[in-house]
């Protein structure tokens, strides 16, 4: 017999393979991170593994990969509330952003993984813009690392030498330290088995021309791809035609950054011209629904990217905006969002949902020989689902009942490059107690030193103990 790192057995499959296949008291091999066969009880009598799983009751699906997110913004959940984007941003992050530290960042980032995870994500891509003093990035990826999850640094910068004295920085960057600091993390973890690395200009005000050629030069030599929050509000475009004479999508497209490795992030105001550039462009989208419709920045015409056979992902986007990395959120939401506004129920069904939590986001980030659906050969990044819990139950079709009854209870196990990152319902590499007591008492000292909070009927609320 062969020798299998680990034996799945008694699964019910969702591949999301070309095929689509559905394959009932499915076995899954496993060795080190990757797939080695996929069958039926055949597989039992082929392999043997020192640790075989029982899924009886299990739907084993490919993991979920989020490719939008700002962990740091963790520790601001929940706050700077009922406001628009500008608003927001203004009552809340540019507020805060000077007083993170690095044990701060890290604390953010674990608690946010964690909350990933739980809810079935497996790989999550980080729009780092926080840099208030150097080597915040780092922390992020020191808890990738620690809590086992296949993470994408997102390398952003903000303009922050732009912001009033009452917010300033005690560290601004210039954008050729953006630029350099790309270089010098994808150099560090080009090698490594779960944390890569992505250039992620924040926003085009943010950028010089030059900047952005530079970026597109970047990409081309190491082979990342870039994201950029774009067209989120009609703010982008106004700023493009005052500056430039011409609309964002238009100016970046003349300066070559545009291209099927490109990840643009939101494209609420998108115009006809917008959607024929990014589709001859082959531009890859990541639809944010849940921070859109909390801002009220509006719907992304994501029904009009499918139809065009364009490459649509999922984000949760940061936790200040969208209040949870909970990604079963985001897959209800980008499903029901769009039914609403359309007034049409069959647009965005849940199988489209899904296909874009798992397909769509591996091939958003180049990454789909690897990820993205489970096939020989491909890593060992899956969904242990469980049809009897009570959120789910009863359940007649795993794939509407992930997508719009299932919670992070309904999520038992996830198994992330081969190894348990979540074993029934308990994060394996971290103390889960110690992550939410440190993520509170770290978020309380930094929300009374940037002096923010909500304030309901009137009044400011108190911070519970």
């Amino acid at each position: 017999m062969m020798e299998a790192s680990i034996i799945i057995k008694n699964a019910y499959l969702l591949t999301l393979n070309k095929e689509r296949d559905v394959i009932k008291n499915a076995c899954i091999a496993v060795k080190g991170d990757r797939i080695l066969d996929i069958g039926t009880n055949e597989i039992l009598g082929k392999y043997q593994a020192a640790r075989v799983i029982d899924a009886k009751g299990r739907v084993v699906l490919p993991g979920f990969i989020s490719t939008h997110s700002h962990l740091f913004q963790t520790m601001l959940k929940g706050l700077g509330r009922d406001n628009d984007l500008i608003g927001w941003l203004d009552n809340s992050i540019r507020r805060a952003l000077r007083n993170f530290d690095k044990e701060t960042i890290y604390y953010a980032a674990l608690c946010g993984c964690a909350e990933a995870i739980h809810s079935g994500t497996t790989t999550i891509l980080d729009y780092m813009y926080c840099h208030a003093i150097p080597d915040l990035d780092e922390e992020v990826i020191r808890a990738f690392e620690d809590i086992g999850i296949r993470g994408v640094l997102g390398r952003s910068f903000a303009q922050a030498a732009k912001y009033p004295p009452e917010r300033a920085l005690p560290y601004v960057e210039t954008e050729q330290d953006f630029l350099d600091s790309i270089r010098s993390l994808e150099k560090k973890y080009r090698n490594h088995s779960r944390v890569s690395v992505a250039a992620a200009p924040g926003i085009i005000w943010d950028h010089t021309d030059d900047g952005f050629r530079e970026l597109r030069r970047i990409a081309n030599e190491l082979k990342i791809p870039i994201t950029l929050h774009i067209v989120e509000t009609p703010n982008d475009d106004e700023f493009s035609m005052e500056t430039y004479g011409e609309r964002t999508i238009p100016h970046l497209d003349k300066l070559g950054v545009l291209g099927p490795d490109f990840i643009g992030v939101h494209c609420v105001n998108m115009t006809e011209e917008d959607i024929q550039v990014f589709k001859e462009r082959d531009v890859k989208i990541s639809h944010n629904p849940l921070s859109n419709m909390i801002l009220a920045s509006g719907v992304a015409p994501i029904a009009r990217f499918l139809d065009e056979g364009m490459t649509v992902s999922l984000g949760c986007d940061g936790s200040a905006s969208s209040d949870t990395q909970n990604f079963l959120n985001t897959l209800q939401m980008a499903s029901l969002l769009h039914k609403v506004a359309s007034r049409d129920p069959k647009t965005v069904p849940a199988a489209a949902a899904l296909e874009m939590a798992t397909l769509g986001g591996a091939r958003a980030l180049g990454r789909e020989k690897e990820i993205g659906s489970i096939e020989t050969g491909k890593k060992a990044d899956l969904i242990f689902f469980d049809l009897n819990e009570i959120f789910s139950c009863p359940s007649y079709d795993p794939v509407t009942a992930l997508v719009y009854s299932s919670t992070p209870a309904s999520i038992k196990s996830v198994m992330i490059d081969g190894a348990m990152a979540l074993e029934e319902g308990k994060l394996v590499n971290i103390d889960e107690e110690k992550v939410c007591y440190e993520t509170k008492r770290l978020g309380v000292r930094l929300v009374q030193r940037s002096g923010i909070g909500n304030t309901q009927w009137g009044r400011k609320i108190e911070i519970p103990e």
